[in-house]
Protein backbone atom coordinates (compact mmCIF):
# COMPACT_ATOMS: atom_id res chain seq x y z
CA UNK A 1 0.00 0.00 0.00
CA UNK A 2 1.15 3.40 -0.44
CA UNK A 3 0.28 6.70 0.75
CA UNK A 4 -0.24 10.05 -0.65
CA UNK A 5 0.10 13.04 1.00
CA UNK A 6 -1.70 15.64 -0.65
CA UNK A 7 -0.59 18.54 0.93
CA UNK A 8 3.37 17.87 -0.27
CA UNK A 9 2.30 15.83 -2.86
CA UNK A 10 4.95 12.72 -1.91
CA UNK A 11 3.69 9.30 -2.31
CA UNK A 12 4.84 7.23 0.05
CA UNK A 13 5.54 3.40 0.50
CA UNK A 14 4.02 1.48 3.36
CA UNK A 15 6.16 -1.79 2.82
CA UNK A 16 9.47 0.01 3.65
CA UNK A 17 8.60 3.28 5.70
CA UNK A 18 11.80 5.25 7.24
CA UNK A 19 11.74 7.38 10.11
CA UNK A 20 12.58 10.15 7.85
CA UNK A 21 9.50 9.84 6.16
CA UNK A 22 7.05 11.24 9.02
CA UNK A 23 4.11 9.82 7.76
CA UNK A 24 2.06 9.68 11.13
CA UNK A 25 2.06 12.90 10.88
CA UNK A 26 0.67 13.56 7.46
CA UNK A 27 -3.42 14.75 8.48
CA UNK A 28 -5.98 11.92 7.92
CA UNK A 29 -7.85 14.37 5.50
CA UNK A 30 -4.35 15.05 3.30
CA UNK A 31 -4.11 11.43 2.85
CA UNK A 32 -5.34 9.47 -0.97
CA UNK A 33 -4.37 5.90 -0.49
CA UNK A 34 -3.45 3.72 -3.26
CA UNK A 35 -3.86 -0.03 -3.09
CA UNK A 36 -2.20 -2.04 -5.97
CA UNK A 37 0.91 -1.58 -8.56
CA UNK A 38 -1.37 -0.86 -11.19
CA UNK A 39 -3.30 1.92 -8.81
CA UNK A 40 0.35 3.20 -8.54
CA UNK A 41 1.08 3.12 -12.26
CA UNK A 42 -1.77 5.05 -13.70
CA UNK A 43 -1.41 7.92 -10.50
CA UNK A 44 2.13 8.81 -11.41
CA UNK A 45 0.95 8.39 -15.76
CA UNK A 46 -1.62 10.68 -14.98
CA UNK A 47 -0.93 14.00 -16.58
CA UNK A 48 -2.96 15.70 -13.67
CA UNK A 49 -0.05 14.35 -11.29
CA UNK A 50 2.90 15.50 -13.15
CA UNK A 51 4.33 17.38 -9.74
CA UNK A 52 3.54 14.57 -7.34
CA UNK A 53 7.12 12.46 -6.66
CA UNK A 54 8.10 9.44 -4.50
CA UNK A 55 9.25 10.05 -1.13
CA UNK A 56 12.93 10.29 -1.60
CA UNK A 57 13.38 7.76 1.72
CA UNK A 58 11.12 5.20 1.17
CA UNK A 59 10.68 5.77 -2.62
CA UNK A 60 14.00 6.80 -4.42
CA UNK A 61 13.16 5.30 -7.76
CA UNK A 62 10.31 7.25 -7.99
CA UNK A 63 12.22 10.68 -6.40
CA UNK A 64 13.35 13.19 -8.95
CA UNK A 65 15.34 16.50 -7.64
CA UNK A 66 14.48 19.81 -9.43
CA UNK A 67 18.49 21.09 -10.14
CA UNK A 68 16.49 24.37 -11.17
CA UNK A 69 15.25 24.98 -7.84
CA UNK A 70 18.68 25.67 -6.73
CA UNK A 71 18.97 28.34 -8.67
CA UNK A 72 15.87 30.20 -8.12
CA UNK A 73 15.89 33.14 -6.23
CA UNK A 74 12.87 32.52 -3.56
Amino acid sequence: MWIVDLDKKVVHDMSRPQYECKISKIPKDNRKKIYTDGGLKRFFDDPLNKEYNGCRYCMPDFYEFDMTSIFRNN
